[in-house]
């Protein structure tokens, strides 16, 4: 009788080879959809610099940011960043770990301490300030400066627009002639409606930039009997008073005067945000030349 063990021996490893085939086609397939999922979920940016890489540009806007970045000009460079939305991948994966590292920490973190930036970036170009400023708010956040708001305040005059916006009270009738150093940046904010401009100004908040002596005057010229003690009651009664607007004309010119709309964002949150697109953009500006090659 033939001895058939090696047949069963033979059988059985063709056996177990099949098997192992099945599992590596298997794994192979999991690992595909695997990849096929990261490369889905984090998308390739273009070439910026020599280890950084930009999305959300097409070459024009990353010729322009290579130029704003050469230049080190934080400002012109933040506003770059708030018109146009870009993501620098690196400087941004940098950030998010900053933030997920240190955000809890209560004492001052030295420059020495800190994970070195991408690409030759110097986090002691920042001041202690701006450095916190970075560990402290969440990259991701929602942010309200964009196009929208930039072109309210005159698109890329947005910080001297914005920063006398927020030098002032809101609702306060302001005098502003035309020899006035603020009066074309008033004139823009009236246009874009982040301001009121003469007749657009209530009555009672018009009569609110005249003195509690103007305001007595104008009861007297308008033969009021009433006797003022409270600049907001002499408003409120002169208000109501049909050539109070014609008298007002007479001391002030109407389109001189102004009047800041309160805005449906807290200016604080905005003031806030600028300052943080300010550091990320001298961190950004802050790679040596010799380091600024193309990839």
């Amino acid at each position: 009788m033939p001895d058939t063990a090696p047949l069963m021996i033979i059988a059985g490893a063709l056996l177990i080879l099949l098997l192992i085939q099945q599992w590596l086609a298997q794994v192979g397939k999991r690992l595909e959809a695997a990849k096929l999922v990261t490369k889905a979920a984090s998308p390739q940016g273009k070439p910026l610099l020599n280890g950084l890489s930009v999305m959300g540009l097409d070459e024009r806007g990353i010729s322009s940011l290579r130029a704003l970045m050469k230049d080190t000009d934080s400002v012109a460079l933040a506003t770059f960043f708030a018109f146009n939305r870009p993501t620098v991948q690196e400087l941004d994966a940098y950030l998010q770990h900053l933030f997920e590292q240190f955000h809890n920490t209560a004492d001052a973190v030295t420059a020495t301490s800190l994970p070195a930036p991408p690409a030759g970036m110097r986090i002691d170009a920042l001041s202690t300030t701006e450095r916190n400023l970075l560990l402290h708010r969440d990259p991701h956040q929602v942010r309200h400066i964009d196009r929208a708001l930039m072109a309210r305040f005159g698109g890329h005059t947005f910080l001297a627009h914005f920063t006398l916006y927020n030098s002032r009270d809101s609702g306060v009738t302001l005098h502003v002639p035309p020899f006035d150093a603020d009066r074309t940046l008033f004139e823009t904010l009236a246009k874009s409606g982040i301001a009121s401009r003469g007749r657009q100004i209530p009555l009672q908040q018009r009569l609110s930039v005249l003195k509690m002596q103007e305001l007595r005057q104008m009861g007297k010229d308008l033969k009021l009997t009433q006797k003022f003690t409270r600049k907001a009651d002499a408003i409120q009664a002169l208000s109501q008073q049909p050539g109070a607007a014609v008298l007002l004309s007479m001391q002030y010119v109407i389109d001189d005067l102004f009047m800041l709309n309160p805005l449906d964002v807290d200016p604080h949150a905005i003031e806030q945000e600028w300052a943080w697109l300010v550091a990320c953009a001298k961190l950004l500006g802050s790679i040596p030349p010799r380091r600024t090659a193309l990839s």
